[in-house]
């Protein structure tokens, strides 16, 4: 499969499919709160979509050895969380909440509009102010903490505030899983695979 250009450049990543076209989207008034990890004393806002409650920022709970600071700079923590490998993803998320399947993201995106427009909708949700020291992305406008690049297997890292993506609980072997990817100022949104000893962001789906 030939890969769109928005993932031109995104070491070992398989577009599996992509969302092309966005329509506007009217969300229905949204249920809204905090919740405080008790682990370590973060607080993380949470929204209702649909049936489910989705955390809408990125997870900062420390592990050793399978998370990191973007470029070991703890103030990109603030704003994007850490990065996780596959094995530290799974227990990232506190008590109560879990890593998402694939299929949960998909019911995420079906409550935003199908499978078209869900990546700006989501970024919409929880734009953060620029850091001082972090390149600007390319395209003007508002920044989402989605976009907090990755961590390749060799320790560099690449993308914060241009691209980012999050992993989900689907493996596709022992050294593969599935994750899902953003880029800044596009309408798109879609399904990745990568080495698990990559970092991505974490968000967490509450518990049903």
């Amino acid at each position: 499969m030939k890969k769109s250009p928005l993932w031109h450049g995104i070491p070992g990543a398989s577009v599996l499919f992509l969302c092309l076209i966005l329509f506007p989207v009217v969300l229905q008034a949204q249920q809204k709160g905090t919740f405080k990890d008790t682990r370590d004393g973060h607080v993380y806002n949470w929204v209702k979509i649909g049936t489910q409650v989705w955390m809408t920022t990125n997870m900062k709970f420390d592990i050793p050895a399978e998370s990191w600071s973007y470029n070991n700079d703890s103030i990109t923590d603030l704003h994007y969380g850490k990065l996780y490998t596959w094995k530290g993803a799974q227990s990232a998320c506190p008590k109560g909440w879990h890593l998402p399947s694939d299929k949960e993201w998909n019911v995420l995106i079906q409550s935003l509009g199908g499978v078209t427009g869900a990546g700006a909708k989501l970024q919409a949700m929880d734009t953060v102010p620029n850091i001082i020291g972090i390149p600007a992305p390319a395209v003007p406008g508002p920044v989402s903490s989605l976009l907090g690049g990755i961590r390749h297997s060799d320790a560099s890292c690449i993308g914060i505030n241009s691209w980012g993506g999050c992993w989900t609980s689907a493996k596709v072997n022992d050294s593969v899983a599935t994750n899902v990817l953003f880029a800044h100022g596009s309408k798109e949104i879609g399904f990745s695979t990568n080495d698990k000893k990559s970092g991505f962001s974490v968000r967490c789906i509450r518990n049903k």
